[in-house]
């Protein structure tokens, strides 16, 4: 399991002493736990970032989101692409879990657009309002081929499929949560989507938009879902919390590194420190 990979090499030592804290229901939360020795580890690619808004894919490139425009680097090659057009304005957030289908998401605009490998259009921008949906305010991709949005204005979570058909919709998430419902991420792993609603906690639905559970989560806005572990840098540390026992532990990065924003893909973690992106491997 990728989890278990990460952890084994950057030593997280066992559960040990922790405080609890109360969850957005009352419950005891998460208890954290410590780390260890972080030395087995190698930089294999160190390079420019050109802004603080990173992603990284499975095959090792970095996506970049710097105002308007998207640049990608390939670290195996050095090779970059960009893309950006005034006219759409700023992007206010990118899914690149699948690399031959990037998804750039328009929030000012109520608009998707959908690039290849090469940062080149796939298909014509797809304006949400031709689709029934006013005021999206989140956006991801779905590994089906289709995307998920969430409307403001229905306070509903959306499928759409290839054929840009509404296929599925939840309920609507007042009558779900009680409060100001207002979330502020949304992403899809194994065929489950998970919604942070800030104060309330991470909702996670079907890939039929049915509502499944809530996890108790305090942490940042953007999070990763790997193996059933929530994945989050909280700026001083990379904490995994299990979504079943609750438990947190406390991801070591390698010795000697600073972060401002730390993600994991494919058994690597990127860590950008400054105007600059560094990627480590496990050394064997």
């Amino acid at each position: 399991m990728l989890i278990l990979l990460i952890l084994s090499w950057i030593g997280v030592s066992g559960f040990g002493a922790a405080d609890e804290s109360l969850s957005p229901d009352g419950k005891s939360g998460p208890a954290i736990s410590g780390s260890t020795g972080q030395e087995r580890s190698e930089v294999i690619f160190s390079g420019h970032a050109p802004s603080g808004e990173f992603y990284a894919d499975h095959m090792d490139n970095i996506y970049f989101i710097d105002g308007h425009k998207i640049i990608k680097v390939e670290t195996g090659t050095g090779e970059s692409y960009e893309y950006g057009s005034l006219s759409d304005g700023a992007i206010s957030g990118a899914d690149v879990s699948n690399p031959l289908q990037i998804m750039l998401f328009y929030r000012n605009f109520n608009r998707v657009l959908f690039l290849d490998n090469k940062l080149a259009h796939l298909r014509s921008p797809v304006d949400l309002a031709d689709l029934g949906i006013e005021q999206a305010i989140l956006a991801c991709s779905s590994g089906r081929g289709g995307f998920w949005i969430f409307s403001d204005r229905s306070n509903k979570l959306v499928y759409f499929d290839r054929q840009l058909l509404n296929t599925h919709q939840s309920l609507m998430l007042s009558s779900i949560i009680s409060g100001n419902v207002k979330p502020v991420y949304m992403t899809e792993a194994g065929n489950m989507v998970f919604l942070n609603v800030p104060r309330k906690g991470i909702l996670v639905f079907d890939r039929f938009a049915s509502y499944l559970t809530t996890v108790p989560y305090k942490g940042p806005d953007k999070f990763q879902v790997l193996d059933g572990k929530i994945i989050y840098y909280t700026g001083s540390e990379l904490q995994s919390l299990d979504m079943e026992g609750l438990e947190v532990e406390v991801i070591g990065l390698p010795e000697g590194s600073k972060a401002e924003n730390v993600q994991i893909r494919s058994g690597r973690i990127y860590i950008l420190s400054g105007n600059t992106i560094t990627v480590y491997s496990p050394r064997p």
